[in-house]
């Protein structure tokens, strides 16, 4: 009969038996755990086996070393779930903050844009509406409609000021031209009457229609008192220079009377272009008498008087830059006189 290499038999000593016999075999069954000692010689009671299969790393590491490994892979997933999390959560959390910080500047940008708007209106109601230049149609440089800006009560006035001021235009040029039959025909003084007529014609047009037309313009729109009287000393200037004119004074620059009659004289064809110059300018000088009267008669009908044309004068040259610096240097001054005075 062979003998069975597993079967102990009384007698043999076991070799895998434990050194204490009281020691119990771990891979048993028994109800009551039994008392083993260790490898560092402490006894401890040894708990039933877990029912799930020891990993391979834990069968090959039998005695609890790789518990640690196992507590740092533990560890290590904690703390990457917990990295993880922190990423994701200040991910989040900058995404968020990026958008509010995005939608405060949009709301700044609006409110410094309403601002603006603001300025804007309030800027418009003080000047008024800004008209894009229109007069001359050439070359526009200001803003000029009688029918829109000046009111109905007014337009007839503006109107025949202005067809004085084109009548001007005409009377400066059609005198350059009889001035220059003078000068081609070889009439007395014809040269420097040419000249000076040719000046009037390139000088007087712009100046006329800045110095008296416009101020008319702009007292009938808004009903300035200080305007009319600008317009009257500037028109009646024009006025005794067109008589002047009118007389035909040799070397005065004006194809008058006394030069259309001498001309009868010299040159026919030149005289009549001078009789025409001198009935033209004689005729300005009646209409301007004329459109004298009609504004004065505006004027009064208005209800303008000297004094606020005083009143006008006087704030409109404390609001200009000479009044500005004027009032500074009076300011200074009376300073100086104070420091003076005390310091004494």
């Amino acid at each position: 009969m062979a003998m069975n290499p597993f079967v102990v038999e009384e007698g043999n000593e076991n070799p895998f038996a434990s050194s204490d016999n009281t020691a119990a075999n771990p891979w048993g069954s028994s109800d009551k755990p039994a008392a083993s000692t260790s490898r560092w010689g402490k006894k401890a009671d040894l708990a039933p086996a877990p029912p799930a299969t020891p990993s391979p790393a834990a069968s090959h590491n039998r005695g609890g070393s790789n518990a640690p490994n196992a507590t740092a892979s533990g560890s290590g997933r904690y703390k990457s779930a917990s990295n993880n999390d922190y990423s994701t959560s200040n991910s989040n959390t900058t995404t968020d903050g990026g958008g509010m910080t995005r939608e405060l500047e949009l709301q700044r940008r609006e409110a410094d844009v309403a601002q603006r708007e603001a300025r804007l209106r309030d800027r418009e109601r003080a000047v008024g509406t800004f008209n894009p230049p229109n007069w001359p149609k050439c070359r526009p440089m200001i803003y000029h409609d009688i029918e829109k800006e000046i009111p109905v009560r007014g337009k007839w006035l503006v109107k025949r000021i202005y067809l004085a001021w084109m009548l001007a235009v005409i009377v400066y040029l059609v005198n350059s031209i009889a001035a220059f039959s003078l000068l081609v025909t070889g009439a007395a003084s014809g040269g420097v009457t040419f000249g000076i007529s040719l000046v009037i014609l390139l000088v007087g047009t712009p100046v006329s229609f800045v110095f008296w037309y416009r101020p008319l313009y702009n007292g009938v729109r808004a009903e300035s008192s200080a305007s009319f009287f600008f317009f009257w000393f500037n028109y009646g200037a024009h006025l005794c220079v067109a008589v002047l004119l009118a007389v035909g004074i040799p070397g005065w620059g004006g194809a008058g009377v006394i030069i259309t009659l001498a001309q009868f004289k010299v040159n026919v064809p030149s005289a009549i272009i001078c009789l025409i110059s001198s009935a033209l300018l004689i005729f300005e000088v009646i209409f301007g008498t004329w459109q004298i009267k009609s504004a004065s008669m505006y004027f009064r009908s208005r209800g303008m008087t000297a004094e606020k044309a005083k009143e006008e004068a006087v704030v409109g040259f404390a609001s200009s830059q000479a009044g500005r610096d004027l009032a500074g240097a009076a300011v200074k001054s009376a300073a100086a006189t104070e420091l003076k005075r005390y310091g004494n």
